[in-house]
C-alpha cells in the first residue's frame, strides 16, 4: 500500500520511550545494574537496538534465554526494573525536542492523539505525572494487556479500536524498529524518529518518512503521509 492509497489521517498514535522522553538511557542504565546484581552481564548485548520497544517482561526473558541466572524469577526482575525506572524519571528525565509542539500541531489538526507504549503502567503514569501530559491524550494505552508486545501490531490495533479510528486512518510515531514493524503490521503510515545511535539504521526503510527529530514534523512530507491540508500561519 503506498501512501497514496491511504485516506486522510484522523489519529495520531505516539510511542512514549525515546520519542517523547529521553528515558532510554535509564532503561540501559537500570537494566544494566539489575543484571549485574544478578551476577550477569547484559552488555554484550545492549547497542543494537535489540530490545528497544519491547515490553519489560518480554525483555526479561530475551535475556534469561540468551544468558541465564539462578535466583530471582522473571516477575521479580522485571519489578526490579520497573521501580528503578519510575525513580529515574520522577528524577531526572526530560522531554525530547518537540515533544510538546508535535503534540500540539497534530492536535492542531484535529487528529485525535493517543499514547501506546510498551511500558507498564507505573513507567507510563510517572512520565504523565512528571510532564503533565495526561490531558494531551484521548487514549493511552500500555502493551501488559495485550498477549504479545511490540514487533507485534496487538497495542495499535487496540489503541485505534478505542479511538473509534480505522487502523489505515491512524499515523504511528516511533523511535524504535521493533515499534515500526508493529505499526506497519498493523496496516498504519509510520513516522520514524530513530534515536541518533541507529539514525543509519538501513532496516528503517520500513518507515513512510524519517525524521532525526519531532522538531521535523511540520515538514511538508509529513504534512502529505497525513493527507491534510498545511497548516495556516
Amino acid at each position: 500500500m503506498t501512501v497514496r492509497d491511504f485516506p486522510a489521517a484522523r489519529a495520531a498514535i505516539f510511542d512514549m520511550d525515546g520519542l517523547l522522553v529521553d528515558t532510554e538511557p535509564y532503561w540501559r542504565s537500570v537494566e544494566v545494574d539489575v543484571f549485574a546484581q544478578l551476577g550477569v552481564d547484559i552488555t554484550p548485548l545492549l547497542g543494537r537496538g535489540l530490545t528497544m520497544g519491547m515490553r519489560v517482561d518480554e525483555v526479561v526473558a530475551f535475556f534469561r534465554a540468551r544468558l541465564g541466572w539462578e535466583g530471582p524469577s522473571d516477575d521479580e526482575v522485571a519489578r526490579r526494573i520497573v521501580g528503578g525506572i519510575v525513580t529515574a524519571i520522577r528524577d531526572r528525565a526530560e522531554l525530547l525536542p518537540g515533544a510538546v509542539e508535535s503534540l500540539d500541531l497534530l492536535a492542531g489538526y484535529g487528529l485525535r492523539v493517543a499514547l501506546a507504549s510498551g511500558s507498564t503502567p507505573p513507567v507510563i503514569d510517572a512520565v504523565l505525572d512528571r510532564f503533565g501530559l495526561a490531558g494531551r491524550f484521548s487514549v493511552v494505552s500500555s502493551a501488559v494487556d495485550d498477549r504479545l508486545g511490540k514487533p507485534h501490531p496487538a497495542i495499535f490495533l487496540r489503541t485505534a479500536a478505542k479511538l473509534g479510528v480505522d487502523a489505515i486512518e491512524c499515523v504511528v510515531l516511533e523511535d524504535s524498529l521493533n515499534g515500526c514493524v508493529a505499526a506497519k503490521a498493523a496496516r498504519m503510515r509510520v513516522v520514524a524518529v530513530p534515536d541518533r545511535r541507529f539514525a543509519d539504521d538501513d532496516r528503517f526503510a520500513i518507515a513512510d518518512v524519517r525524521l532525526s527529530s519531532l522538531e521535523q514534523l511540520g515538514e511538508s512530507e509529513v504534512t502529505a503521509l497525513l493527507g491534510l491540508e498545511p497548516a495556516r500561519s
